[in-house]
């Protein structure tokens, strides 16, 4: 365990109103979350992989006073938040790195192990909501949908470059559409293309009916192939175990079936973990009504063994 921990007082800065304050990102299933962590130790180190524009983060610190806290996140827009956000002296440890080197990080900050993790595995408001971004098929803006926008393939050179099979393989593998190879056909036939409108375009062409769910599909395979998002996650499960104490709370919100997937096979079958009862939560009514954008938010929780 880290010594000498700074005590969080003054936990933000002067100009933390932005993010979750903001009205631009509101933190899913913040209350069970909490609820959930809070069975575990009041000392020691919590994690936030995901941290965003840091709404979890935030609650876990006013939860926690007396636990060291690190935040990262792939994103640099979003580190630029978060470190906007939190003091210096508030005991929270903001990184922009991938959730696959939190245990490099926790080396670099004295601790072995730690006592509970939160990995949030949706999109961002700052992400979505801004068309220079590319994420929104809703908003006009360049193919990129990288996290970090300064390494990586753009989607503009995944569908520019690909062929027909493997663009048509991206869609069904990791958005479950089973229009793929229509939809491919269709971007090879129109390509180049370079704007997320003109993709957008070309998908409500290509199908009947409404055409929204498809929209989703696509723009979320795509998203997780430029950023490698489910081999990230493969590493992450893959590795949990060895830097989780017996007795740490580790939760995960999902978004699709193909991270859920995964959480539920980890936490029921590597032998690692005992599932938290119940063993998954959903958003209520009152929190889809609120927040659209947490309607298929599922969160599922572990104790490591």
């Amino acid at each position: 365990m880290r010594a000498d921990r700074p005590a969080r007082s003054h936990l933000y800065s002067s100009d933390h109103v932005r993010g979750d304050e903001a009205g631009t990102h509101v933190p899913v299933l913040l209350g069970s979350v909490i609820s959930f962590l809070s069975g575990g130790r009041r000392e020691g180190l919590l994690v936030d992989g995901t941290a965003g524009a840091g709404g979890h983060l935030a609650a876990m610190a006013e939860a926690f006073p007396e636990m060291s806290l690190l935040g990262i996140d792939r994103d640099p827009v979003a580190v630029s938040i978060l470190r906007g956000r939190f003091n210096q002296d508030s005991g929270i440890t903001v990184r922009q790195a991938s959730y696959t080197e939190i245990p490099v990080i926790m080396s670099e900050m004295g601790f072995t192990y730690a006592s509970g993790a939160l990995f949030d595995l949706g999109l961002s408001s700052i992400q979505l909501d801004d068309s220079s971004r590319g994420f929104s098929y809703r908003l006009d803006g360049p193919l990129d949908m990288r996290f970090d926008g300064s390494s990586g393939t753009t989607v503009d050179e995944l569908l520019n470059k690909c062929s027909e099979r493997e663009i048509a393989d991206i869609i069904y593998n990791y958005g479950e559409e089973g229009r793929s190879r229509r939809i491919a056909k269709a971007i090879v036939r129109e390509r180049p293309l370079h704007s997320t409108q003109e993709l957008a375009s070309i998908i409500r062409g290509s199908v009947r009916g409404n055409p929204v769910k498809v929209l989703s599909r696509v723009f979320q395979a795509l998203r997780i192939a430029v950023n490698r998002e489910l081999e990230q996650l493969d590493n992450l499960l893959d590795s949990l175990h060895t830097w989780t104490e017996p007795g740490a709370r580790i939760a995960f919100i999902t978004f699709h079936s193909l991270e859920d997937r995964k959480i539920k096979l980890l936490f029921r079958d590597s032998g690692y973990y005992s599932q938290f009862s119940p063993v998954w939560i959903v958003p209520d009514e009152n929190e889809r009504r609120e927040n659209p954008r947490a309607r298929s938010a599922r969160l599922r929780m572990g104790i490591r063994l």
